[in-house]
């Protein structure tokens, strides 16, 4: 069940309905994303013209506590390129992931979130930070053009 679970979170798509009987995918992600935070970092405000980008990852196991504090400590120092080598997963541990989140403004912020292996324990943010220009646009640049989606609350 875990694997589905990730497999889910990583596709970021669910299904949904149309009225005229076509479908569209629902980015779970981003979704998930907004309930957490409620409102943008930087602005505020709602999520109207955001987008946010996943950035980094990294197991979270009592046996990887040091590597852990080694991903805390690139993210809060600002070190964005040893932060995006941190790209550790497993499907059977929790993960700790980093997101970059542009907002309508065109700063970003850092989100990082603790994805839990339980199918029913929520994931949880446990660190928001609306970053300066100058650390933003550092963190932009190694997030490509096209791994940027649109933040949506529904």
């Amino acid at each position: 069940m875990n694997k589905i679970k990730r497999w889910w979170t990583s596709v970021s798509g669910r299904l949904t309905l149309l009225a005229d009987g076509g479908t569209q995918v629902e980015d779970t992600t981003a979704s998930e994303l907004c309930r957490m935070l409620q409102r943008c970092p930087v602005c505020g405000g709602g999520f109207e013209n955001h987008d946010y980008a996943h950035f980094a990852v990294t197991v979270f196991t009592d046996e990887k506590r040091g590597r852990v504090k080694e991903f805390f400590e690139a993210c809060e120092d600002r070190r964005w390129e040893e932060a995006r080598r941190f790209q550790e997963f497993d499907p059977k541990r929790d993960a700790i992931v980093a997101y970059a989140l542009r907002c309508a403004t065109n700063r970003l912020a850092l989100v990082i979130e603790r994805n839990p292996v339980e199918v029913y324990e929520p994931d949880r943010v446990i660190a928001c930070d609306a970053l300066d220009e100058t650390s933003g646009r550092r963190l932009e640049r190694f997030i490509a053009q096209n791994n940027w989606r649109r933040l949506n609350w529904t």
